[in-house]
């Protein structure tokens, strides 16, 4: 009887070490990015370029800010627009000439904000010394990796919902990671 509960017992706790390990040695995203200024400082980019003053910290923020309102309004327009092509495709008279008219539109939409964000590029870096712009012109323009990846639905590694620190998010008017620049 004793023995059955000696195993008992050692079979648990094998089992409590296996799963302690298993988090002990668990890896976190490779997004991820333990920032203890996070609060202080406006947006990753920002933490990557180096001796930023906090007049050029303050602007960037307030241009940054500026930036996200405006793409906002062009995701929201974009997701409008993507609403209404999955409502023509799947209706059972489905009309060409509208599915190809809302597709024009998606494609003004997603030129615009492609324009918007080369502007705000240079407006950053117009900000910058000749130091911080080599810099500055050594990350994405999106803050994602090299685009590489599943595409507007998925970042391509293994991070749901496009918010990790920028890894690989392909064609990019979807997942918009909030602390990249040219979001």
């Amino acid at each position: 009887m004793k023995t059955q509960g000696m195993k008992k017992i050692s079979i648990l706790a094998i089992a409590f070490l296996m799963v302690l390990g298993t988090n002990a040695f668990a890896q976190r995203g490779r997004g991820y990015k333990n920032y203890p200024d996070r609060a202080n400082r406006s947006g990753m980019v920002c933490q990557r370029i180096p001796d930023l003053t906090e007049a050029q910290e303050t602007k960037i923020e307030a241009l940054r800010v500026n930036h996200l309102k405006e793409m906002n309004s062009y995701r929201n327009q974009m997701n409008e627009l993507r609403a209404r092509k999955q409502t023509l495709n799947t209706s059972d008279q489905a009309n060409l000439d509208e599915i190809n008219a809302v597709i024009d539109q998606m494609t003004g939409v997603h030129n615009k904000m492609m324009k918007v964000s080369a502007k705000h590029r240079q407006d950053v870096r117009s900000m910058l010394t000749d130091e911080q712009k080599v810099y500055f012109d050594s990350m994405p323009a999106r803050g994602r990796g090299n685009n590489r990846g599943a595409g507007r639905r998925g970042t391509g590694y293994g991070n749901p919902g496009g918010m990790g620190q920028g890894y690989g998010t392909g064609y990019g008017y979807r997942n918009y990671n909030m602390q990249s620049i040219d979001e």
